[in-house]
């Protein structure tokens, strides 16, 4: 981005969940990045606008859409022109610099073409607990997506794109039906790989709302190695049922906590606590475990 004036930023300190957890932390990071920039300089973009900035080192859309709208949204990328793939293509370094500290600290990065990415807010039922189960240890996005196959069947394809389209209905509704969104939570293209080494979650996705009651449905949470769960009562328990799965299946000695969350409304916003200071209160939306499912 076009800057203005020099600003060092210092971070104290990080939340070991944020952390390759399936949470989108480099997608936080990118937002927070680029609204302190559009803040510092008075650029005055508007979020979307701000949304090809962080297209531009994030690459795709469904984590930041998510932090930067809040809420539950659903996103895709433009179908570009050869000339602005090129500049989303440009290769990181040449956006970012060498070095923060360097010669080159990406004072003059290509400017990324209008409305690369889109978002649109979907209905999200208050009815609607969320948990996410968070395990002991990390998993880094580029090593889990080894556990994927470079081709799908078919079948495997059509069976998860008909429930992309059903289920951000059944998350809309006043009254979440538990069978629609269990079945619509279901995945043959990402979660069978995956779970062969995320501890918990092949035994988790066989929990129903017939064995668990209020349960809307389970998945693996971005890239993993978290365990997202919907409810509409009983989240608690829900929560103390998955943690203790690992323990009783296996002899697995990993650890878990748990958290419940909401989305987040508004998306991220910068608040200014004094003439220089800048206090950035973004919260990572869970929309992006949500859309990583479908």
């Amino acid at each position: 981005m076009p800057t203005k004036n020099n600003c060092n930023i210092t971070r104290e300190g990080r939340d070991s969940e944020e952390v390759s957890r399936g949470l989108g932390p480099s997608g936080a990071a990118s937002v927070a990045g680029v609204m302190l920039a559009n803040a510092v300089d008075r650029l005055e973009l508007s979020k979307d606008r701000m949304l090809d900035f962080i297209l531009m080192v994030e690459r795709h859309p469904d984590n930041v859409a998510a932090l930067l709208m809040g809420e539950f949204v659903g996103t895709y990328l433009s179908d570009l022109d050869p000339q602005s793939m090129k500049r989303i293509e440009v290769p990181l370094s040449k956006i970012l610099g060498e070095s923060a500290c360097g010669i080159n600290t990406g004072l003059q990065p290509p400017i990324p073409s209008l409305s690369i990415g889109h978002s649109v807010k979907l209905g999200w039922s208050p009815a609607i607990n969320i948990v996410v189960i968070l395990p002991d240890y990390e998993v880094k996005t580029t090593r889990a997506r080894e556990f994927l196959p470079s081709k799908y069947e078919p079948k495997d394809v059509v069976f998860n794109m008909q429930r992309v389209a059903v289920l951000p209905h059944a998350l809309g509704q006043t009254y979440p039906d538990p069978s629609m969104t269990y079945h619509a939570m279901q995945d043959r293209v990402h979660q069978p790989r995956q779970s062969q080494f995320e501890a918990g979650l092949e035994y988790a996705i066989n929990l129903t709302p017939a064995s668990m009651p209020s349960l809307l449905g389970i998945c693996l949470s971005g890239a993993g190695p978290s365990i997202l769960a919907l409810a509409t009562h009983n989240h608690e328990d829900i929560a103390k049922r998955v943690v203790s799965i690992p323990k009783e299946e296996s002899s697995a000695e990993t650890q878990f906590e748990w958290k419940n969350l909401k989305p987040a409304e508004g998306g991220a916003t910068i608040e200014f606590a004094g003439a220089f200071s800048w206090l950035r209160t973004a919260t990572i939306s869970i929309t992006r475990s949500i859309r990583s499912k479908i």
